[in-house]
């Protein structure tokens, strides 16, 4: 993989993203995009009801992407952390429920204390309205653990994903793996190939140090679906700088 250096200052949004290794898994997908949505209690589960969040989490998760699990956690005992929120910032209820289910089928811990710490516009957003907003997360860990398990209700670009695994890595905690209930399968690779940098930075060479001092990480801490999004998208520098910023200004909410 091509290198780059750049000078990295903090930034309050994302300032825990890291450059990925070689060896991080897929996320294993319980299911396909828009499984959930088609449930009975997905409604329900989505406003907050903690009973339908674990009826429609049980309903979904299936033996073959549970054994995957498995297989990664070896005889590890991995503290389970998913994208968790306090009620003000966001009521569902899904990433939580999720946990619960998997803790019970290993007989692990849930981690509530790491949180996402603001509430951002993303669903039905398109790619660039998502990687304007990485959702920032705050908490330390409530238990000593090496490894975690991160987890989600759906899985799109990854961002989310990415920034809360950088997140746990200050605590020297090492994710094995990212899960989700559903999710597209072309995104659960989240490792940025090295084709895939060298095109971006080839394109967007320039761009790349606005990025830095923007969000505070360079392109090789993308995930590889959001990296493509922006090579996909045809659209010159200046026109993704602003787009981005455009977005930024309607806020956190």
């Amino acid at each position: 993989m091509s290198e780059q250096k750049f000078k990295v200052t903090y930034n309050p949004i994302a300032p825990y993203r890291q450059v990925w290794g070689k060896n991080f898994p897929p996320v294993v997908l319980q299911a396909a995009i828009g499984c959930a949505k088609k449930h009975s209690s997905y409604e329900v589960a989505k406003a907050g009801g903690i009973e339908a969040a674990l009826i429609l989490a049980n309903d979904l998760i299936n033996d073959e992407a549970t054994k995957k699990i498995s297989a990664l956690i070896g005889n590890k005992k991995p503290l389970l952390i998913p994208v968790h929120a306090e009620e003000a910032i966001s009521i569902n209820r899904i990433p939580l429920a999720y946990a619960m289910v998997i803790a019970a089928k290993f007989n692990l811990n849930v981690e509530l204390n790491i949180v996402q710490a603001a509430k951002v516009s993303r669903t039905g957003t398109d790619g660039f309205s998502r990687l304007a907003f990485p959702p920032p997360f705050s908490g330390k860990p409530s238990l000593d653990a090496d490894y975690a398990i991160i987890l989600d209700d759906t899985l799109t670009q990854g961002g989310t994903l990415a920034n809360l695994k950088g997140y746990v890595a200050q605590f020297g905690i090492k994710t094995l793996v990212a899960t989700t209930l559903t999710g597209k399968n072309y995104s659960s690779v989240l490792t940025l190939s090295a084709d895939t940098l060298t095109n971006l930075r080839g394109k967007y060479n320039e761009l790349e140090y606005w990025w830095v001092e923007f969000f505070g990480y360079g392109f090789d801490c993308l995930t590889e679906s959001e990296a493509r999004y922006i090579l996909k998208s045809e659209k010159d520098a200046d026109t993704i700088r602003n787009r981005i910023i455009t977005e930024r200004q309607k806020g956190f909410f």
